[in-house]
């Protein structure tokens, strides 16, 4: 699940970020796995994660996926996404699912000490770790790093950086609540990893950075 280990921002915005993803793999368990999905969708709902999805429902919980009919196609599914603001509902789920024991991956995105961490705390040992080097090159020629830290909230690139440019205006100009404009940002991406609690704190912090700059000013 390379695509959630590559997200821009700092240790303190980071800590309330995490994503966790189930997949099964071809020729080895995908077949007949509909059953076992529906029930760590359920584990995971079981804990209100943020956001959930999968690229083959075509849109995540933030635009507008109904549980219940989204439960009812994974015959056809292979994989479950989802993301968390809290350490404890991942603890939760993984020790649910480590119960469960449907023999399908987990895949856990997060501050790789604060994963070990709770891994440990319900008895379980990380597989595989990935590690995500940074970014290397022209980096003059990315966007800058609080557009990035929202971008890269979707992995696969679909919230685009004019998009996000956007929206931050139009909430610092009233127009939008943050809360209205991380649920438009999260509608491109169908994976449902992308987080709205971090994205309305992170426009929050955009309109208080206004805020200082103005007083400063006066």
């Amino acid at each position: 699940m390379s695509h959630s280990a590559h997200r821009c921002g700092t240790i303190r915005n980071l800590q309330n970020d995490y994503t966790m993803y189930a997949r099964t793999s071809r020729h080895v368990n995908r077949e007949g796995c509909g059953p076992k999905l529906r029930k760590i969708l359920d584990i995971f709902l079981s804990e209100n994660p943020v956001n959930f999805g999968s690229s083959h429902s075509g849109k995540s919980f933030a635009a507008g996926l109904d549980p219940e009919e989204y439960s009812r196609s994974l015959d056809k599914a292979y994989a479950v996404a989802c993301c968390f603001s809290s350490a404890s509902a991942i603890r939760n789920v993984l020790g649910k699912l480590k119960e469960a024991d449907t023999g399908i991956s987990i895949v856990v995105s997060g501050l790789i000490e604060e994963i070990k961490k709770i891994a440990e705390e319900v008895g379980l040992k990380p597989h595989t770790v990935l590690l995500s080097l940074g970014v290397h090159g022209r980096k003059e020629l990315l966007p800058k790093e609080k557009v990035l830290e929202i971008t890269t909230m979707c992995g696969h690139g679909l919230v685009a950086t004019p998009l996000v440019e956007e929206v931050a205006e139009k909430v610092k100009e009233g127009k939008l609540t943050p809360e209205q404009g991380a649920r438009f940002l999260a509608q491109p991406c169908p994976c449902g990893i992308f987080n709205l609690d971090r994205c309305v704190e992170l426009l929050k912090e955009q309109l208080s950075e206004i805020s200082q700059e103005g007083g400063e000013k006066g």
